[in-house]
């Protein structure tokens, strides 16, 4: 396996919860991708493997902070009390923080690794697909006039293939390196999200 590319996602999708009860932004766009990626690690490891991970610009507008890391099932990982667009986009930003933490922590752990998270850039999906309201309104005002997925795609697949050198754990944008703000990521949050999420993980396998 000499290359992976984790490019699943939902945003504000109908329903609350993923089927093991964590909330689904978090639960699909994040932890879907971290666990998968542990069950394939070794194959992984032993060929010297790039990982991609499918982020968004978004992540700038959320921040995991310690206390989202609390509690025997982190405060990140629960369904909101009510639900609503602007909180689906609060955790739809936060899962992508999370992937952003998880690629970079990955070759930390794994310096037999290779891997970047990327922004696709605004293409027309269907991730917004059960979208109702003003979302539902802006998608059909604004798909007509985007680029489509073979654009969207474009990073994921140079950063396959590239030479990563320094860059290697980054952020890419348009087929670049993208600068991540000064301040914006926090080592200790990065290693703490990766332990909880490990635990959560080893949870899973012994149901």
């Amino acid at each position: 396996l000499d290359i992976l590319i984790n490019n699943a996602g939902v945003l504000s999708p109908p329903f609350d919860v993923t089927e093991d009860n964590f909330e689904s932004h978090v639960g699909i766009n994040y932890l879907g991708h971290f666990y998968l990626t542990q069950l394939l690690t070794d194959l992984l490891v032993n060929s010297k493997a790039r990982v991609i991970t499918v982020s968004s610009e978004s992540h700038k507008r959320s921040d995991i902070t310690s206390d989202h890391l609390t509690g025997d099932i982190p405060k990140l990982f629960h369904p909101p009390a009510d639900r609503s667009f602007p909180l689906d986009y609060d955790r739809y930003n936060l899962s992508n923080r999370a992937r952003i933490y998880f690629i970079r922590e990955l070759v930390k752990r794994h310096p037999q690794l290779s891997g970047v998270s990327v922004h696709p850039g605004l293409v027309h999906t269907d991730l917004l697909r059960s979208a109702t309201g003003l979302p539902k309104f802006v998608r059909a005002c604004f798909d007509p006039i985007l680029p489509g997925p073979d654009v969207g795609a474009e990073t994921s697949i140079f950063c396959a293939t590239a030479e990563l050198g320094e860059a290697n754990g980054g952020n890419f944008k348009d087929c670049r390196l993208a600068k991540l703000p000064c301040g914006l990521i926090d080592p200790v949050v990065q290693t703490k999200l990766w332990d909880v999420t490990m635990e959560l993980c080893n949870k899973l396998e012994k149901k």
